[in-house]
Order: structure tokens, then sequence, then C-alpha cells
């Protein structure tokens, strides 16, 4: 009986050994899991979501409006700062600032002209004063001036009848091009090419015309186009009955004239 009873704590001490060790076992395999959760590198998704820049998301109309906006404030201005004080950037008739953007150094960025006039003029001193700004671009929406002529630009009061004569600014080809147009019944008008060349602004182009507006238009007045580069020209006379003749010739280089000291006479 006393053996019986051996073999019986026997199977009962190793029956106990074993639960333990299963119970063991479970609880260092629950463990293992929880801390390869806790140490395990997360997937690509988790990653590029974590790790994602303002740059990776994708931007918003609104965003795209705002950062927009923010880059025309910026340039606006850094225009302004060309503006001496007592000066304004002018307006046309429309509301309109007169102003042209276009590439006059030829590095691929857009550059500006813009007509400014004197502000705060006394009655009796007749129109205030214009000039002509023109600054290069930068790629960081910023600008370099490059010059400011006040001898560009004719002033309101010296178009006669017709009235302010200063028509339009624009960049053609590389260049700024004025254009005037004036008078009553017989009309006149200006057209002037300065282009950026040598480090300097010289007027390579020059055309004049004239016609009595009873009889003739623009198309048909008599007009004297110049090239300044080539001293080519070209002058086209227009009779009472509307005949027109035109003649070409070549009157020889001559030495170029900087915006600086731009005279109308001289051409």
């Amino acid at each position: 009986m006393q053996k019986n009873t051996v073999s019986l704590m026997k199977k009962i001490t190793f029956l106990f050994l074993t639960i333990v060790i299963s119970v063991s076992l479970a609880g260092c395999s629950e463990s293992q899991k929880s801390l390869a959760s806790v140490g395990n590198t997360p997937s690509e998704d988790a990653m590029a979501s974590s790790f994602a820049t303002p740059s990776d998301s994708p931007t918003t109309e609104v965003e795209e409006e705002m950062n927009t906006k923010e880059v025309i404030n910026d340039v606006n201005k850094d225009k302004n700062s060309f503006i001496p004080s007592g000066w304004q950037l002018f307006e046309n008739v429309e509301g309109e600032s007169m102003q042209a953007e276009g590439d006059l150094n030829k590095d691929g960025i857009a550059d500006i002209a813009l007509v400014i006039e004197q502000s705060g003029s006394t009655e009796g001193e007749g129109a205030p004063p214009r000039a002509l700004i023109i600054a290069f671009g930068s790629k960081d929406h910023t600008y370099t001036l490059s010059i400011n002529s006040e001898k560009a630009l004719l002033r309101a009061d010296e178009g006669g009848i017709w009235g302010d004569p200063l028509e339009s600014i624009t960049i053609d080809k590389g260049s700024v091009v004025i254009t005037e147009y004036g008078g009553s019944n017989w009309r006149w008008y200006n057209v002037y090419r300065f282009r950026f060349q040598e480090n300097d602004w010289y007027l390579i182009g020059a055309k004049k015309g004239q016609y009595f507006s009873g009889t003739h238009t623009r198309e048909n007045a008599d007009e004297e186009d110049y090239n300044l580069l080539t001293g080519d020209y070209v002058i086209r006379k227009t009779d009472e009955d509307g005949h027109t003749t035109i003649t070409k010739g070549n009157r020889g280089k001559k030495k170029l004239i900087t915006l600086k000291d731009f005279n109308r006479d001289d051409i």
C-alpha cells in the first residue's frame, strides 16, 4: 500500500510540473508576441504616412491660390520699391497702370518697364513730369533697377488738342517700344525702340509720321522709318490724290543714342 501511495504521489507531482511548465511557456509566447509588436519595423505605407513632408502632400486649390497671391504681392511690392518718393505709377484713362513685361536681357526671365509720374503738381505748373523705369527680373521674383529715364516720355499736356500723347509702352522682340500720338486736324505719331546691349540702353529704331485727318489716315500717312543699327530707312509720301510713293535707302551708320541722353531732335 505504501508503494502504491508513493507511485500516486509521483504521478500527481509530474502532472503538476507539466501544468506549471505549460503555463510558463504560454506566458513567454504572449510576451514575445507583445515585444515583437512593439519592435517591428512599420510597413512602407505607415512610414510614408509618418514621414511625409508638406511638399509630399497634394496642394489644394486654396493653397495654390494663396501661394500665387503671395508671389504677386511680393512682385508688386518689389516694383513699388523703384518708385521714388513723390512719384506714382502712371495709370491710363481706363485706370490701368502703364507697364509691360518681357525678357529684355536674354536670360529667360521676365523683366519690367514701368511709367511713373510725379505726384502733387500745383496748378499753373503744367502737367507733371514722367519717367520710364526698366528693371531686370530674377528667379526669386525680385528686380534689379536698370535705368530711370526722365527724357523718354512726353507729358500729358504735350499732345495738343488730342490730349495725352502717350499711347502705349510694350516689350517686343527684346526691346522696349514707346508709341506716341497727338495733334488736332493734323495728326502725328512717333514710335521709339530701345534695346539693352553692351551694358547700356540704346535707341535702335525710330518711326515718325504725320497726316491731315480730313483726307488721310495713319495707314497712308507721310512716314519716316529708320533702322539706326544699319542706317537703312523707308520713307513714305502720300499726295492729296492718295497716291503713295515709297523710297528706300541707307544714310549710313551713326553713333547710337543712349536712353539717358535721348533727344527727339537728334534722330
